[in-house]
């Protein structure tokens, strides 16, 4: 499971947006990558929330999302596969301005909350009713969580929270620190420069992102020189409303991603051979951690 990531929400859907993580991440892992562990941990979960949520008089349909089969593309680039990711990238950049270049594409999901059964039944709800149903459903997985994995959490915030800092630390302690790694990230950051590009932190964990974070920085810029006015309640969870840019701007940038984005692989071939399926264990790892995927 990859570090959780914020929500960014368009004018037309401030009024469904959840809980979720305080900062932005980068994309999420193609494959819900999931072991048996979690898979294990994210369907006791629900069954708990499940139960609990009959027994305070709610209907709630237990449900884990589908992990799907087969390896893709995706799958072979997130676990630092040179040829995948070149392909990736020249498609797509660090996936940050594609969407605005290119608007009439749909983006490929794992799934979206439409598909868990639940979404009708809060939709029949009237907003006092709705406020009940959520207030009862954060306090039955709050349950659920500590009773499956120990943790103590107040809802999906503080929980993605505490898994995104685990990660951090775990890959601080683990990646930061391994030599081979070091040397890798020293050199790809050395390379990176040659090409032109500021990059101020080598640091493996940090590195493995920052072409990502530079682009997604832009569009948080885009953002706050908008003229819609910020939405308070998002703000407090790290999240914008998304920037209105036109198609012609949306391509300008992409181009500019993408060019950076072909330029961090040919630097970081080697780095993230080396790099990216170890990351991929510790996200996993942690995600069983927490209780794996359900949502």
């Amino acid at each position: 499971m990859p570090k959780r990531s914020t929500l960014v929400a368009t004018a037309a859907t401030l009024a469904l947006v959840a809980g979720c993580a305080a900062e932005p991440a980068p994309p999420a892992a193609p494959q819900a990558a999931s072991s048996t562990k979690a898979s294990d941990g994210a369907h006791r979960i629900q069954a708990i929330v499940g139960d609990c949520m009959k027994g305070k008089g709610f209907k709630y349909v237990p449900w884990v999302p589908p992990v799907k089969a087969g390896e893709t593309t995706g799958d072979r680039a997130y676990l630092g596969d040179y040829a995948a990711m070149k392909e990736e990238r020249a498609e797509k950049g660090f996936t940050v301005f594609y969407r605005y270049a290119h608007p009439d594409r749909k983006e490929e999901v794992l799934w979206s909350s439409e598909d868990s059964p639940n979404s009708a039944i809060v939709q029949d709800l009237s907003p006092a009713q709705l406020a009940a149903y959520e207030k009862q459903l954060t306090a039955c997985k709050s349950r659920a969580i500590k009773e499956v994995t120990g943790k103590v959490v107040k809802d999906d915030d503080d929980r993605y929270a505490q898994e995104n800092a685990t990660i951090d630390k775990v890959l601080d302690r683990e990646l930061n620190g391994d030599p081979k790694l070091v040397e890798l990230a020293a050199e790809m950051g050395a390379c990176l420069k040659g090409k032109g590009h500021s990059v101020a932190d080598t640091r493996p964990s940090t590195l493995h992102t920052w072409g990502w974070r530079m682009f997604e920085d832009k569009v948080k810029t885009l953002a706050k020189n908008d003229d819609k006015p910020e939405d308070e309640e998002m703000a407090k969870h790290g999240q914008y409303v998304m920037p209105v840019i036109s198609v012609a701007d949306g391509k300008r940038y992409f181009g500019q991603e993408v060019k950076v984005a072909l330029d961090d692989l040919e630097c970081g071939k080697a780095f993230y051979a080396a790099y990216s399926p170890r990351n991929a264990e510790i996200q996993q790892r942690v995600a069983v951690e927490f209780g794996g995927g359900d949502q």
